[in-house]
């Protein structure tokens, strides 16, 4: 699902690249380690900071970073153009136009709780990791989502939400086993996996 314009501009502003440098990627990073070499898929790629520090910061040797929004995949091509390995492309990550086994690494920085069939899109997800793959998550949960201020702000799925334990529970049951874990509050948390 496309953002609605508050989110598309909390996206696309200075306090979320400095929140996504400073506080998800240190957390992910602490919880997983890093992914050298990798060959590494971002769903919901946006403006394309998240493909730049999975370079820099996890040490993946190319990216591709997927968007359902053709807007912000635009974006995300002008700030990577001269940026190396990068690569941007316009998809829906509850049906990647990928082949199977072919990511060692795959990110998702807070953008299944935007997927009304987020379990189809961690189905996808699973589908292209190879054996032996990293997966890193930051997720907003159901307490977050379904709370009444941001309901009336932001436009997220209500039915078919997750919390911290759900949403770990799905990728172990996809096959995925857990290697670390926080929860900042109810409603947002960290996670890492490796695939089985």
């Amino acid at each position: 699902m496309k953002l609605n314009r508050i989110e598309w501009w909390a996206m696309n502003n200075p306090v979320r690249g400095w929140w996504q440098q400073r506080v998800e990627v240190p957390r992910l990073l602490a919880l997983g380690g890093r992914c050298d070499g990798a060959t590494a898929l971002e769903i919901g790629g946006g403006q394309g900071l998240g493909a730049q520090l999975i370079q820099q910061k996890f040490g993946a040797d190319q990216v591709l970073s997927i968007d359902l929004d053709m807007t912000m995949c635009r974006r995300a091509l002008r700030r990577t153009a001269s940026q190396g390995q990068r690569h941007i492309a316009q998809a829906d990550c509850t049906q990647l136009p990928l082949a199977d086994a072919q990511f060692d690494a795959l990110f998702d920085f807070g953008v299944l709780h935007h997927v009304p069939n987020w379990q189809s899109a961690a189905a996808e997800i699973t589908r292209v990791a190879r054996t032996g793959a990293q997966l890193y998550t930051m997720e907003m949960y159901r307490d977050f989502i379904q709370h009444p201020i941001w309901k009336r702000v932001l436009t997220h799925p209500q039915t078919n939400r997750f919390d911290h334990q759900e949403f770990i529970a799905c990728w172990q049951q996809l096959g995925w086993r857990l290697t670390g874990q926080h929860r900042l509050t109810q409603g947002m948390g960290w996670s890492t996996f490796v695939k089985t």
